[in-house]
């Protein structure tokens, strides 16, 4: 099973129409958690050069190639890689990186075995993947390089921020979208989410409103005398 792209997927493609986004003709990119390949399919159109998408999911693969395919664009510039995040190798450095990462806390009472549950739902609060994302970065970013990300608001927008400026790299917000949690997804257990993201945003760690909180479309530029990994 592969997610139908999200709102929170779809924001950060609208966030790309913002006169700061960066130009995509030329870059190699890389998109981590494809998912069905919707960033992939817009590098693409944009003029990328070259996309790896890259996913846990083994269905991701096939999908994404689909989905290239099917908007006339051209896949011998497409590479699938299925692996997760933390054990992904190669020599490449990007000029781009692009991801949504799941941000829901994790918790067993709603826990799935299911594409849902890895489009959306990760462990530490909801921060497994923005913090694979900042220690992983470094190896993949060439210096001057651009990392666009759809961030929740209910998993430490600030913490990320703070990382990703303690290793040097500017960052921009280039839109902020309003939306609701996906509280219908996991109905029989609403309150048992509520209860966490309520512990979360006491310790200053997720902010929401009743049922609505926000995506941030970030950019964060490494530095051009970075040294890489």
């Amino acid at each position: 099973m592969v997610l139908f792209p999200t709102d929170c997927g779809l924001s950060l493609i609208a966030a790309l129409n913002n006169g700061r986004a960066p130009d995509l003709k030329g870059v190699h990119a890389l998109d981590i958690g494809a998912g069905s390949g919707l960033y992939s399919v817009a590098l693409l159109a944009a003029g990328a050069e070259r996309v790896t998408a890259l996913d846990i999911n083994p269905a991701s693969a096939a999908q994404t190639v689909v989905n290239v395919v099917i908007n006339g664009l051209d896949a011998t510039r497409l590479n699938c890689v299925t692996s997760p995040l933390e054990e992904y190798t190669t020599d490449e450095k990007f000029d781009l990186v692009i991801t949504n990462p799941p941000h829901l806390p994790y918790d067993p009472s709603y826990a799935r075995d299911d594409g849902l549950e890895t489009a959306l739902v990760a462990r530490r609060g909801g921060r497994a993947m923005y913090d694979a994302v900042v220690e992983r970065m470094d190896t993949l970013l060439a210096p001057g390089g651009i990392l666009l990300m759809a961030h929740s608001s209910l998993a430490d927008i600030s913490r990320t921020v703070k990382e990703f400026a303690a290793r040097g790299y500017e960052s921009d917000t280039l839109e902020v979208f309003e939306m609701d949690i996906p509280l219908l997804a996991y109905a029989e257990n609403k309150d048992a989410m509520l209860g966490l993201l309520k512990e979360q945003r006491k310790a200053g760690q997720a902010e929401f409103d009743g049922s609505r909180f926000t995506v941030h479309a970030l950019m964060f530029k490494r530095p051009l005398d970075a040294t890489n990994c």
